[in-house]
């Protein structure tokens, strides 16, 4: 599973929506994520990955943002 898949589907688990309503152009806004939100899945994600995100980088818009951002921090633990 890669990350986007990832984020979708925590996403579509949190706000009980389908998963393929959820595309990487989407906004964190639009799918109706606030900030605790977005914190509780960036959470998640780091559980899975094993990674830490600092606070300072969590300026996501997009659910391709918060992806890419994964993909660093993934990429840089390696």
């Amino acid at each position: 599973m890669n990350s986007f898949e990832m984020v979708s589907n925590a996403i579509a688990k949190k706000l009980e929506i389908d998963v393929t309503t959820i595309k990487p152009e989407s906004t964190l806004e639009e799918l109706g994520l606030d900030s605790l939100d977005t914190f509780d899945i960036i959470f998640e994600a780091e559980d899975k990955l094993g990674i830490k995100v600092p606070n300072d980088q969590v300026d996501v818009k997009t659910i391709q943002d918060m992806t890419n951002l994964l993909d660093q921090l993934l990429a840089k633990k390696v």
